[in-house]
């Protein structure tokens, strides 16, 4: 029993100590403190995404500044696993969000108009109705998706599945495909 628990203990310790270079790894680059990364987070242009401080991004996330996008993402969020941020434009997370698991948050789409459709979807232009931006302390469930040209106003919650495609003020809660106001916070 005791050497079992030792052995537990002692393969563990490696994975904890890369995980801890990893994350001092990642401050350094993002010039940021309290920052911490799961497993299998995917970056790409980093000199357009901005991370404050104290963020976690669980695993398997994905963040995509594409050509000059931009990528705010405020202080003391919290993303979890299999998130995915887009932009070509601009994505602003404000001040202490909490962003569910499998959600997307991005201020583009494929086109599809008629002029398009004889091309592949990956080869079709990207279209862009305008930033996307989520205010402070805003609480997005499970699987929602956000998507371009909205603005979340402060205190905002968004239940689980739902599909954001306008703009709501602060202080509502959101629900549905696509998502509507369900109820007002006092």
């Amino acid at each position: 029993m005791i050497k079992e628990r030792f052995l537990f203990y002692f393969l563990k310790f490696p994975n904890f100590i890369l995980c801890r270079i990893r994350n001092i790894i990642y401050n350094l680059a993002f010039s940021t403190k309290g920052l911490k990364i799961g497993k299998n987070v995917s970056f790409s242009n980093t000199k357009n995404i901005l991370i404050c401080n104290n963020v976690y991004i669980g695993n398997n996330c994905w963040i995509d500044s594409i050509n000059n996008g931009v990528i705010h993402i405020g202080n003391n969020v919290s993303l979890s696993q299999n998130t995915h941020i887009g932009s070509i434009y601009k994505v602003i997370i404000g001040d202490g969000c909490l962003i569910g698991s499998d959600v997307l948050i991005t201020d583009h789409n494929h086109s599809f108009s008629n002029a398009t459709l004889h091309i592949i979807p990956k080869a079709r232009p990207l279209d862009i109705k305008g930033q996307t931006v989520l205010g402070n302390n805003v609480w997005l469930g499970d699987n929602v998706k956000v998507l371009s040209g909205v603005t979340l106003g402060e205190n905002v919650i968004v239940a689980a599945n739902s599909v954001v495609t306008k703009s709501f003020p602060c202080n509502v809660v959101l629900a549905g495909v696509p998502a509507k106001i369900i109820k007002y916070i006092n």
